[in-house]
């Protein structure tokens, strides 16, 4: 099954060549299904990205339940509340003139009769309130309704009168997320109708051509402003009362349907795509980067482990031994690691064939653990043979001399374990530079950013010790 973004790819070929499938859903859902589990993370890696997981569940979830997601945005005051309260005949978002009466996003779902709309059998549709665009101190409102934008499958952008700058800002960058948007013309009734239609065809000039169709604007007044009414009693008395009209909110509901019947599946299965495709590159990002900041810290202990055992171990050539069966052991735990195992006989082949491909530094180090181990049971055997007296002379010779050999065995270990970690980030392959030019790279970084003396500096401490 392909990746959200190969998916995507295909519906949107489709979709430019009109061809939309009644399968578009399914395939959609089954591309989210085939990521889920394709994501291999440890325990650990799964509760460092639940957040990124849980959206990627409940984008499955949407898709389960043919879920539509119809956002309001528009700058305070502008009717955002009442254009949804209008199309759900009844008052559940709140009202208020101020700034922040809605602060968090708040969602209802919009039951509605759908008769003679065959694209829309089965489907639920939710509205959605959002924050205004122009808050005090609101960058975190302007994150959420941003953010509610990327989710949301389409837009209703509600304006009052002609667009400020700061709602042709807001309408441009609502585009750039690459959504379907209705641009609503609200409160009509507080304009003479001369000055209403000019308005209207204000909204639609060239400002704003290239981001909405003339067809997507649409006038309402989903909140009438009451005006006074005389009424005349049984007794003849009279009282004056106040009466709200009834909304005109129909040009709206049908302008949306109209679009969601035509478009209303294709748009949550695109969307759905392009969320998950986000999604999925921010999990498999943070998976590379834990198991680097992993790998980065299991080196480091397998070259301080390799330098100590190097230099503590006083026996000749068991040194030796013993640091390259612990090269061997890392490489086998780097590969649990990225999820690829290796034996240890594979390990070893890595082992040696990255040796070579260090070409003199690989051969004189090994050949400098040799000496270097000579050279300490030469001055034990001193030690003996001075009964004594030449001690203090030759533990010095002997601390320098094991020092030495730890940092180069540490050095080697550490530049062995970089080169693993590329080999097996790239899938058990070097790539094109190849395994010579990736080994000399890293050795090449390594003195550069003075490993060798953050490596002799840690040794000093644990030799001491």
């Amino acid at each position: 099954m392909p990746a959200p973004e190969a998916e995507l790819t295909t519906l949107l070929q489709e979709l430019d060549a009109a061809a939309y499938r009644d399968d578009m859903v399914a395939r959609a859902r089954a591309s989210l299904e085939s990521t889920l589990a394709g994501l291999k993370l440890s325990a650990e890696e799964q509760g460092l990205v639940a957040d990124e997981i849980a959206a990627l569940k409940g984008l499955f979830r949407k898709l389960e339940a043919d879920t539509i997601e119809i956002a309001a945005f528009g700058m305070v005051s502008r009717g955002k509340s009442s254009v949804l309260n209008a199309l759900l005949g009844r008052d559940v978002f709140e009202v208020g003139a101020t700034h922040g009466t809605t602060v968090t996003r708040v969602e209802e779902e919009w039951r509605r009769d759908d008769a003679g709309r065959p694209g829309l059998e089965g489907t639920r549709l939710v509205l959605v309130d959002t924050p205004g665009i122009d808050e005090v101190g609101g960058e975190g409102r302007e994150r959420l309704a941003l953010d509610v934008a990327r989710k949301a499958d389409l837009i209703l952008f509600i304006v009052s009168g002609d667009m400020v700058r700061a709602e042709l800002d807001a309408l441009s960058t609502l585009r750039n997320v690459q959504k379907p948007i209705i641009l609503v013309f609200n409160q009509i009734d507080r304009y003479p109708d001369i000055d209403r239609e000019a308005i209207h065809a204000k909204i639609k000039d060239e400002r704003v051509a290239h981001l909405i169709r003339p067809e997507d604007v649409v006038m309402t007044s989903a909140r009438p402003d009451p005006y006074r009414v005389r009424i005349e009693r049984d007794d003849g008395a009279t009282i004056d009362t106040w009466e709200r009209p009834a909304p005109v909110i129909e040009p709206l509901k049908t302008r949306i349907l109209d679009v969601l019947e035509r478009e209303g599946k294709a748009l949550v299965a695109l969307n759905t795509l392009l969320i998950a495709g986000d999604l999925h590159a921010e999990i498999v990002s943070r998976k590379i980067r834990i198991r680097e900041e992993a790998a980065n810290q299991m080196i480091w202990n397998f070259s301080l482990a390799t330098g100590a055992a190097v230099g503590l171990n006083p026996i000749p050539v068991a040194d030796v031994a013993g640091g390259l069966a612990l090269d061997v052991g890392m490489i086998v735990a780097l590969g649990q690691l990225y999820g690829l195992p290796l034996t240890r006989k594979t390990a070893t082949s890595l082992v040696r064939d990255m040796m070579l491909a260090l070409g003199a530094m690989g051969a004189v180090g090994i050949l400098s653990r040799l000496v270097t181990s000579g050279v300490r049971s030469s001055l034990a055997g001193i030690t003996i043979l001075s009964g004594g007296l030449a001690a203090p002379l030759t533990a010095l010779g002997y601390a320098a001399a094991s020092l030495a050999q730890a940092a180069a065995a540490g050095t080697t270990t550490y530049v062995l374990g970089q080169g693993a970690k590329t080999y097996l980030r790239q899938g058990c392959q070097w790539g094109p530079r190849g395994i010579k030019t990736v080994i000399q790279d890293i050795l090449a970084q390594a003195q550069a950013d003075s490993v060798i003396d953050r490596l002799r500096e840690d040794l000093k401490k644990k030799l001491k010790g």
